[in-house]
């Protein structure tokens, strides 16, 4: 009974002392691997910093939200270089010690780490390269060719437009349930084509066409609140403008509530801009 325990001991001792170096040979990956991530994290900071990724990150509307709360892109690009160098070490650290379970499970994250890191710089750089997109269609598409306000609209939408692009890239590269999020994009894709036509449709095709027009042209851009004008027989200072109606106080204080349309089909004369 006594050689068995002697024997169960031994046995444990001499597999305690055959992990010894193993596990040295673990402290020493994780040291190592903790100095490699730390001093690259600190270089993709700087270089980021460097080539003012934080300013151009910090103009879209995300990069704003996060500049906020304390992460401006280099420091998250530091986070994220970190984890990856971070978990890679641990990774190779376990497999040093030949545990058969925690091999398979160092594979599995080894396969998926590529996958995720790249969708999450890709969502990082996308959001800078959405905003410079948009204002690249607003400032030499649109401001040339519709007013203001519309030229607001269409690259506000144009701009959600590649977000949401974005975003799926972002999933079908993560690998996250690719076949919901193809028939997600599809459904959402076919709504945003649907939802334009419809509104051509009442636009154009339900008498609203000269309405339309209103949205699309210049010329209405030079009317505004506080000028001076006289149209249709009626000469006051114009004091509120809508979409489609022009509010008109004549000299004698009396309110005239003109559409827009006619007075930009009949003609008005500019007296005087405060």
């Amino acid at each position: 009974m006594e050689y068995e325990i002697f024997e169960i001991f031994k046995s444990l001792l001499e597999n305690i002392i055959s992990l010894i170096p193993n596990v040295l040979l673990s402290i020493g990956i994780l040291i190592v691997g903790y100095l490699v991530g730390k001093i690259t994290a600190k270089a993709v900071t700087e270089i980021s910093k460097m080539i003012k990724l934080d300013e151009s990150f910090k103009n879209s509307i995300l990069g704003e939200q996060f500049t906020k709360a304390g992460f401006p892109l280099s420091h998250l690009l530091n986070i994220l270089t970190r984890l990856v160098i971070y978990t890679l070490t641990i990774l190779a650290a376990l497999s040093v010690l030949n545990v058969p379970f925690l091999d398979q499970l160092g594979m599995s994250i080894v396969l998926y780490l590529p996958k995720f890191t790249a969708s999450v710089i890709i969502f990082l750089l996308g959001i800078i390269l959405t905003e410079w997109l948009s204002d690249m269609f607003e400032k030499f598409v649109l401001i040339e060719t519709v007013p203001k306000r519309i030229s607001m609209m269409l690259s506000a939408g144009f701009k959600y437009f590649f977000y949401l692009v974005l975003i799926f890239i972002v999933f079908e590269i993560a690998d996250i349930a690719p076949s919901v999020i193809a028939s997600i994009a599809q459904a959402v894709f076919l709504a945003v084509a649907v939802s334009v036509g419809f509104t051509f449709v009442l636009l154009i095709g339900l008498g609203l066409k000269d309405e339309a027009i209103l949205l699309v042209s210049k010329e209405s851009d030079f009317i505004k609140p506080g000028i001076y004008i006289e149209a249709n027989g009626i000469r006051g200072k114009i004091r509120n403008v809508t979409t489609f109606l022009i509010e008109i106080v004549d000299d004698s204080g009396v309110v005239h509530i003109i559409p827009k349309r006619k007075l930009l089909k009949d003609g008005f004369k500019v007296f005087e801009s405060e």
